[in-house]
């Protein structure tokens, strides 16, 4: 893919700025830890969890770069497991806190099925990215329809799950086509192709961390809100 140099040295900056945006929820997270719920506890560890991986993936691409794809094989692992417990919280279906605990153990077999035999460590694990976005997107819904049955939110806006929520959907269904497509679409050397599909996974990012930190921003304050942990 040809793509003029002014436009990659574009989509370094955002992807930058994007790593430094989760520093923005993550930091109301760690301040507003003594008043939050057991699933914003769990979101602000994800966050801790991202950075984390966000900085030693720099390490990694500098000194191993064969293994960085790998890193982030974990990271989908953990995210997902992470959310499904953040569900398993919120939502009260007894039907379905029974099923997710098999969820966990069926999409942890799965995961490690793609990044071991199917696609493997090299490439980017798209299978278990598409598993991953139909699992947690149909969590998000799910809760959406909760709130509904329950009408116990008068401002949605302002209900720190409800926020979560619609990060995860819109996150989710806006990169899960680069990942069905980025292992066919460039080779491993087409260092621009990738670029780009980084970008994009950050820019989506951005409005993710930004409802993120409404989210916390918001928690504890709203008394209509509660959560269960």
């Amino acid at each position: 893919m040809q793509i003029p140099s002014w436009l990659l040295t574009v989509c370094e900056y955002l992807e930058q700025i994007a790593g430094l945006v989760v520093l923005l929820p993550l930091g109301l997270g760690v301040w507003r830890w003594p008043r939050l719920p057991t699933t914003l506890r769990l979101l602000t560890g994800y966050l801790a969890f991202t950075e984390i991986v966000l900085l030693t993936s720099s390490l990694v691409e500098l000194y191993w770069p064969v293994w960085s794809i790998s890193l982030w094989h974990l990271f989908t692992l953990v995210q997902t497991l992470l959310f499904l417990r953040i569900y398993y919280l919120t939502l009260t279906s007894p039907a379905l806190r029974r099923l997710l605990p098999a969820v966990v153990v069926a999409f942890t077999a799965f995961a490690l099925l793609d990044s071991l035999y199917l696609e493997g460590l090299h490439q980017m694990n798209s299978y278990t990215h598409v598993l991953q976005s139909a699992l947690l997107i149909g969590l998000a819904l799910l809760y959406f329809e909760q709130l509904l049955n329950e009408l116990r939110v008068i401002r949605l806006e302002q209900d720190p799950l409800f926020l979560v929520s619609t990060a995860v959907v819109l996150y989710f269904s806006g990169t899960v086509l680069l990942y069905v497509f980025v292992n066919k679409l460039s080779a491993p050397a087409d260092y621009a192709s990738h670029q780009v599909i980084y970008t994009l996974n950050s820019m989506v990012n951005l409005i993710q961390y930004v409802l993120f930190a409404l989210a916390f921003w918001y928690a504890g304050q709203s008394l209509s809100y509660h959560s269960r942990s």
